[in-house]
């Protein structure tokens, strides 16, 4: 996940830094969280309720497993790496937390009334 405001900070930061400078650089909000975490807090900001029991009987490890390789695979191919190492080791050190970026867009977008 990318929040556009950290998005934003990351690209005014690489255009004004010397370092920086023609480097191509990932950017993602920088935690980490869970899919049952995240859709409990879009749940909760639109006020719907959010069944934690609920399974759907998809088991990705199981269904992934032995099947590094095909992960590896596909890495090597798209080079689609989510990873903030090269930010940080250049120098910027942005974060956004995920679950709180949530109610937040939300409530910008019902602000300019976009949803209700």
């Amino acid at each position: 996940m990318s929040d556009s405001r950290l998005l934003a900070e990351q690209q005014i930061w690489a255009a004004t830094t010397e370092s920086a400078k023609n480097q191509a650089f990932n950017c993602t909000n920088g935690d980490f969280f869970t899919w049952k975490k995240f859709w409990k807090a879009f749940c909760q900001v639109f006020d719907v309720e959010f069944d934690e029991e609920e399974e759907c009987g998809f088991d990705v490890v199981g269904m992934m497993a032995g099947m590094g390789h095909v992960w590896d695979e596909i890495v090597e191919k798209f080079q689609h790496v989510c990873s903030m190492n090269k930010s940080r080791k250049f120098g910027f050190l942005g974060y956004c937390n995920t679950l709180e970026s949530i109610p937040y867009w939300v409530g910008r977008m019902r602000e300019m009334k976009i949803i209700p």
